[in-house]
């Protein structure tokens, strides 16, 4: 998992101003290490997992690798599950060192409910003269809720050196997802305060999703700078399928509760539209190097069309989005590990779909301004190796964000603008007696500084902390020559957030502990996990006045491998 922080629009599209997560398949390689594993603990999980491939032939052009998974599990919230099947094959060619092919495949069964809790802020963040609601209460129902997924994707990732300093590489992926959500979400608390209004939601969606991007990376020199230039196209075409329907739902006591049988909404009744979208994109970056300077520049055009036809009432709403994204760095090298940096991006991301009143979503767009200094020392120092310590500023400004609707939450409003600004702070790296460490800390400062509502202006998002900070250290212990084990931990804390849009109430900060622990002999291994350790009882979000949730309480697995 790559997690690619800040704006990413000028080479990969559309993606939100904070960034987006890469998830990297698997492949097969000539040095594969194959592994099995079991896992068991907390919510009664069982659960298997196999990495395992190698070469169909001796040259070692052909290979293969096989990911699966299968898991039997509950969850911190009363009867409902988490059941998962995953599998992903994939087959590789590489006949010389200029020829890489991999054919990529992959399916997901997800059999589970949801453990989204809608429980209202009296009796969770404050008690009630009836107590504290349970941190397991199931506030939907057990013999209505379903959260069903199956998702399937198929594709190729083809590279060719055409010389030794310029490759082609063309991607695609064509995915199709089915999912059937029921659910029982919580309207209003009485005035009682023990009994919640309910609301029952039927949805389905049928997702189609075609990718294909073709980049040329062209490596060389004029005098003395260096340059990688990266030029490209890709095309992504969607379709979405999304029927939802609503009906009331039976109440619902929150310290003695009786749950009686839903009755279905009917199917397709509140929303029922399909909704299609293509998006080209055209994007170019250089890379120079000259002397002890970096720059980055990149740039990006998107062309994108969208039409969303509202299945009840006939009504048909285009979109014509087309924006241009682009980014600039420039990093200085500095003696003793020192490197400044300062960099400018822009990020756009298309909302398809429409309002609870059918007005068409624009476009999410946002800026960021960032500056700051690394350190990266040589290996070896007193202090420790391996370092990497890293300390910015930013300044980010994002512009129709969709939020909840305050009138209906199944549906969203676009606020207007945001602004943050802070300063974060990230080091890891290897302490003296081989401590491995990471820690980071980050301050901003969240607000609304545009919005349809005048209340929300100058307001903090919900949701969203203002200080945020976390440590981990974790030591190894050669015990023999084939025996090694293993011991962390670290805490995680999270400052306070707003529980409402305005800030009508807090919810107060978090402080969790995690551990580790493991020992390998030879090929095999036992590993535990353990998260919130000691088993912290506290609310970990709010967005709404009946919009809050539990952390769930302390969780521990032990994992079995084998590798070989």
């Amino acid at each position: 998992m790559d997690v690619l922080r800040g704006a990413t629009s000028a080479l990969y599209g559309s993606g939100q101003l904070g960034g987006i997560i890469n998830a990297v398949s698997k492949r097969p390689n000539a040095g594969q290490k194959n592994e099995i594993n079991f896992q068991t603990g907390a919510y009664s999980r069982v659960q298997g997992a196999a990495d395992i491939g190698g070469a169909l032939n001796a040259s070692k052009t052909l290979m293969w690798r096989f990911n699966g998974l299968i898991r039997k599990s509950d969850t911190y919230a009363k009867n409902i599950k988490n059941n998962e099947i995953y599998v992903a094959p994939s087959l590789r060619w590489k006949p010389d060192d200029k020829t890489d092919l991999t054919l990529l495949a992959s399916f997901e069964q997800l059999d589970a409910g949801s453990t989204a809790q809608f429980l209202p802020a009296t009796g969770t963040l404050t008690a009630t003269r009836y107590g504290r609601i349970a941190r397991d209460f199931l506030s939907s129902d057990a013999d209505y809720d379903v959260y069903s997924k199956r998702q399937a994707a198929v594709g190729y990732s083809f590279s060719r050196k055409i010389l030794p300093n310029w490759t082609m590489t063309q991607n695609m992926r064509y995915a199709h997802l089915d999912l059937d959500y029921r659910f029982v979400t919580t309207q209003a608390l009485s005035s009682d305060q023990r009994t919640i209004t309910r609301r029952a939601l039927l949805q389905s969606a049928n997702y189609n999703n075609v990718t294909l991007d073709t980049r040329s990376d062209l490596k060389l020199k004029t005098g003395p700078v260096k340059h990688e230039l990266l030029v490209g196209v890709d095309f992504r075409s969607d379709f979405l399928a999304n029927r939802r329907g609503q009906n009331t739902a039976p109440s619902l006591d929150l310290y003695a509760p009786v749950y009686r049988a839903i009755t279905w909404p009917t199917y397709g009744t509140t929303t029922n539209t399909n909704e299609t979208e293509s998006q080209t994109g055209i994007y170019a970056q250089e890379q120079a190097d000259w002397k002890n300077f970096h720059l980055t520049l990149s740039g990006r055009g998107d062309f994108t069309e969208s039409m969303t036809v509202d299945n009840l009432t006939a009504q048909r709403t285009p979109q014509n989005n087309n924006a241009f994204t682009g980014r600039a760095g420039l990093l200085y090298s500095a003696p003793y590990g020192l490197s400044p940096y300062v960099s400018y991006a822009t990020s756009f991301q298309p909302q398809v779909g429409t309002t609870r009143l059918n007005t068409a979503f624009l476009p999410t767009k946002g800026r960021q301004i960032e500056s700051g200094l690394k350190y990266n020392p040589s290996q070896k120092m007193p202090w420790g190796d391996h370092f990497m310590l890293t300390a910015d500023f930013f300044d980010l400004v994002e512009t129709n964000i969709l939020t909840p609707d305050p009138v209906d939450s199944t549906y969203d409003i676009q606020a207007g603008e945001q602004r943050t600004r802070g300063f974060e702070f990230e080091g890891m790296g290897r302490l003296p007696w081989n401590i491995s460490f990471i820690a980071s800390f980050t301050y901003q400062d969240p607000k609304i500084t545009k919005s349809t509502t005048s209340a929300q202006i100058g307001q903090r998002p919900a949701a969203v902390p203002s200080h945020m900070a976390s440590v981990f250290l974790k030591k190894d212990f050669h015990i023999w020559r084939d025996l090694v084990a293993g011991v962390g931990g670290g805490l995680r804390y999270t400052g306070n957030t707003a529980g409402a849009l305005p800030e009508t109430f807090s919810v107060p900060s978090q402080l969790v502990g995690d551990v580790v622990a493991h020992i390998d002999y030879k090929r095999a291994s036992v590993q535990l996990n353990g998260t919130n350790i000691a088993n912290s009882r506290y609310v970990a979000i709010c967005t709404r006045n009946v919009a809050c949730a539990w952390a769930p309480g302390r969780a521990m697995f032990v994992t079995l491998a084998y590798r070989w």
